[in-house]
């Protein structure tokens, strides 16, 4: 914006919320006076607006406004001039004299959640689609390392080769993430940690310690680690010793082997290997003589110490899918905020539950809810039914199952209502002229005036309007109505 630029209060407020300025930053920022006197405004940024800048300044430095070809062009973007540069944006966007905690505390809404689970794009998603439904909104801690919370040999500014395959996973999950972003339902935060080298440094020896002490957590942590291994071990295990592997090792192995005689020769192997190679957008090229090795990194945010810290400075409960953090939730129950001890039962029993139609949640139905009003009445129907459904020990296993079968029950009986309302237009308007309208559903629930007037005029407006009526604030009455849609999509 120009240096004469005057922000009116109907204009979207520069700080990047989102929101009009005269529901956001007037009366707090003036950012007229910021553009006139031509000051640095990136520290008034909110942190949706600092989310928008970062990736921005990633797609500069990739320059992914220009043609991108293939995937093997992309890849080929990430140098260690680029993985330096992005970095260095990370210090743009999030200052080392940032004041964190009045960032922090800016993000606070009715009902948001942090969480401190698994990285993997796959499970990440499945959290975020899930919980979103009743969440205001959704607070992720960025999986790119603060650049001065390192040691110097660990630093990717300093150290950039190490970080190539690292920083295209995270510019991966970034792109992954960003339409929840720029819908305002994800943000993606920094620490209190990454600012101060003492807090970061006490949390995890106090982690450690009680993990050492705590029979309960330690039988946990394993059991986490056996989890975990099921799931990433035969894909990591692919990616990082196969896929990075030299050719001469595999020809090697191959040879090894002795396979060549069952027709698999090293040739062909390695064609193959190259293949994959190619097509996987996290896997850059594989390690070799004078290569640097690859740092990978398994993320779950951030230790319970600092999510403790950052929930309650947010007002958002914890979320996640890994066991042992699930138990340390439960154990620190005495110590919890208000929102854990609420919500983040409930958040446990909604993530596990054994409904796979939940898994077909995308971002529209989220958007469909917030633009119709109607996130916070099914926030409440949610947790009227874990009322309901949960036993006395909030983080048993069994409420998920129970919760599960509550959910099918009322979702059974909103569609038993909606088959009765087809079934009553019918005897109103006979069965050709039903059929038709039933058709047509999706315009009648969208209150399309003129195909309801069109029909009213052809057999009689008062029952048609009737029933109009009733299937457009069907929802109101049947918050479970909701899953409806999306079981359809199985």
């Amino acid at each position: 914006m120009g240096k004469n630029t005057k922000i009116g209060r109907n204009d979207l407020c520069p700080c990047g919320s989102g929101k009009k300025y005269k529901h956001c930053c007037e009366g707090k920022v003036d950012w007229s006076d910021i553009f006139r006197a031509g000051k640095d405004w990136r520290p008034y940024l909110s942190i949706r607006g600092r989310n928008i800048h970062f990736f921005n300044r990633i797609g500069e430095i990739l320059q992914l406004d220009a043609n991108v070809n293939n995937l093997s062009d992309y890849k080929k973007r990430f140098t260690d001039k680029a993985v330096r540069e992005i970095h260095e944006a990370i210090f743009e966007v999030w200052p080392q004299d940032s004041d964190i905690v009045n960032i922090l505390e800016s993000t606070s809404e009715d009902v948001s959640g942090l969480y401190i689970g698994d990285y993997d794009i796959e499970y990440i998603t499945r959290g975020i689609v899930r919980h979103s439904i009743y969440a205001n909104k959704i607070l992720v801690v960025d999986p790119f390392i603060y650049p001065s919370s390192v040691r110097d040999e660990y630093n990717p500014i300093l150290e950039p080769a190490q970080y190539r395959s690292q920083t295209l996973k995270n510019v991966n999950f970034w792109m992954s993430l960003l339409p929840w972003i720029e819908n305002g339902i994800i943000e993606i935060i920094r620490t209190p940690a990454d600012f101060d080298h003492r807090l970061n440094w006490e949390s995890m020896k106090r982690q450690q310690k009680k993990f050492e002490e705590t029979a309960e957590l330690k039988e946990a942590s394993k059991v986490s680690v056996e989890e975990l291994t099921k799931r990433h071990m035969e894909k990591d295990a692919y990616t990082h010793f196969l896929l990075s592997a030299p050719d001469s090792y595999i020809e090697g192995l191959i040879k090894k082997l002795d396979l060549e005689k069952d027709g698999y020769t090293a040739k062909d192997f390695l064609k193959y290997i190259n293949k994959q190679r190619e097509s996987d957008p996290n896997f850059l090229e594989p390690f070799g003589q004078g290569l640097k090795g690859q740092m990978n990194i398994f993320s779950t945010g951030t230790n319970y110490e600092i999510a403790k810290l950052i929930s309650n400075i947010t007002k958002s409960y914890l979320v996640t899918d890994i066991y042992f953090k699930w138990r340390e939730i439960e154990i620190d129950r005495s110590q919890n905020n208000a929102e854990n001890l609420v919500w983040s039962p409930f958040a446990k029993a909604f993530h596990d539950a054994p409904l796979k139609f939940l898994n077909n949640i995308k971002l529209p139905h989220a958007l469909k809810l917030r633009n119709e009003g109607r996130l916070e009445s099914l926030r409440s129907f949610l947790l009227k039914i874990w009322k309901h459904a949960r036993t006395e020990k909030l983080f048993d296993e069994d409420n998920a199952r129970l919760f599960a079968e509550e959910l099918r029950g009322e979702i059974s009986s909103a569609k038993e209502e909606w088959d009765k309302i087809d079934k009553d237009l019918i005897k109103i308007v006979g069965r050709e002229v039903g059929a038709g309208l039933l058709a047509a559903g999706p315009l009648i629930a969208a209150g399309h005036g003129v195909f309801v007037g069109a029909a009213a005029a052809a057999i009689g407006a008062t029952n048609l309007a009737d029933s109009y009526r009733t299937r457009k604030h069907f929802p109101d009455l049947f918050p479970a109505a909701f899953f409806m849609d999306i079981k359809k999509t199985q």
